[in-house]
């Protein structure tokens, strides 16, 4: 899946069943965790920070072995979704941290110039062990479950068919039905275990749901974003994304109930609207580093990407690099290869040379059977000797033309995911 294309060889019902069955099975994980939770955290006696721990822990216990179930039915495994090897997995988290807590500190930092912000002063022991201990919690409650399911799964499963616009816009509404799902397997839950159940909606803990749901919208495309800005390990980009997001909006405007150790206070409720506006300045960070590496693949000869990113792994660098490789012989005066790629192709002679550019299309005999001058080689040790091409020809596709049997290279577009 490292390499996928859009096509109508995925049905198109399978496909659809796959994306939703993703945001079902992330709703109810998420509604099933939370109300669970607190049971079995009871029953072991457990209080204080490892009572959070255990709802979020039994989330990402229930939603990502089914996903790897899911896969391995299918003969595909959690790389296929876009994770990669730890240093690209850890490179990928980075910049996803990077690229939303820059954009969040350029558009708060400027509501805080413009007098919209009020800040206490810093306890930064206490920040930093809030910020790793919420990490963690929400690392396991949302950040790892979500993307894993939804821009991982249902972006995959989309991906088969759509392209990259209509797959963001598919994830980005699926997104939306999980917290209406979660609320309705939250409040089951709740009743089989003879707890009170919580209220069933679109938006959860009773939120006003136009407003939660537009919030929604943006942060699931700006999370689209992050996870097609890199080639490799791409869905790490999204995690850390979905964890920033997660971290700045409660040390910001819940660091004082939470106990965060900094927080801000707003002159108006209407603040709340930089929210949205910093992850459309993120998703347009991600656009710009997407863009970024595309033009350095480029430059560097090899695969460029798609207009919505790449699964992206080591497994699709190989298989890209092996589409370029062809004969040595084939670049040599700016021709391509024949339909055989073992054997060379026939090149005129260069004016002025004594001898062709390519031994083994000289003729050594002239029509009346005398040699026409020197010897001319016509072992393999005579290519090694041609001279490299021009610098300004070297790395330009090219195609093979064989006997109705096309194998044509990647553009400079890149192959599509």
């Amino acid at each position: 899946m490292t390499g996928l294309r859009p096509g109508l060889s995925a049905p198109l019902p399978g496909t659809l069943r796959r994306a939703l069955g993703g945001g079902l099975l992330m709703g109810v994980a998420l509604g099933v965790g939370t109300e669970s939770g607190p049971v079995i955290a009871d029953a072991v006696g457990a209080s204080g920070y490892v009572a959070r721990l255990i709802p979020a822990a039994a989330v990402s216990a229930l939603a990502v072995p089914l996903v790897v179930l899911a896969l391995r039915r299918r003969g595909g495994s959690l790389r296929d979704l876009g994770f990669g090897g730890t240093g690209a997995n850890l490179r990928a988290l980075l910049i996803g941290v990077g690229v939303t807590g820059a954009a969040a500190a350029l558009v708060l930092g400027a509501g805080t110039a413009a007098g919209l912000f009020h800040w206490s002063r810093p306890d930064l022991g206490t920040l930093a062990g809030y910020v790793v201990a919420n990490g963690v919690v929400a690392l396991l409650l949302e950040a790892l479950p979500e993307e894993t399911t939804l821009r991982g799964y249902v972006w995959t499963a989309l991906r088969e068919r759509f392209g990259g616009a209509a797959s963001a816009l598919g994830t980005t509404a699926v997104f939306l039905v999980v917290p209406g799902v979660s609320t309705l397997a939250g409040a089951a839950t709740a009743r089989l275990l003879g707890r009170e159940a919580g209220p069933v909606g679109a938006a959860p803990g009773g939120q006003e749901p136009v407003g939660y749901l537009v919030l929604l919208t943006v942060f699931g495309l700006m999370l689209v974003m992050a996870r097609t800005a890199v080639r490799r390990a791409p869905l790490c980009v999204s995690i850390g994304a979905h964890l920033t997001f997660l971290t700045v909006n409660r040390v910001v405007y819940e660091g004082d109930r939470r106990g965060a150790g900094w927080h801000a206070d707003v002159s108006s409720p209407d603040v709340e609207l930089l929210v949205p506006a910093y992850l459309l300045v993120a998703a347009a960070g991600f656009a710009v580093w997407r863009l970024a590496e595309r033009l350095v693949a480029r430059r560097r000869g090899g695969p460029s990407g798609e207009s919505f990113g790449q699964c992206g792994g080591a497994e699709a660098g190989s298989r890209d690099r092996s589409w370029t490789a062809g004969p040595a012989v084939a670049h040599h005066g700016g021709q391509s290869g024949s339909a055989s790629p073992g054997t060379p192709r026939r090149l005129r002679p260069t004016p002025g040379r004594e001898r062709p550019l390519d031994p083994l299309s000289a003729s050594a005999e002239t029509s009346g059977g005398t040699p026409a001058g020197p010897p001319v080689e016509t072992s393999a040790a005579a290519l090694d000797r041609l001279p490299d091409p021009p610098v300004h020809r070297r790395g330009r596709d090219h195609r093979r033309r064989g006997d109705g049997d096309e194998h044509r290279l990647p553009s400079r577009r890149g192959r599509r995911t």
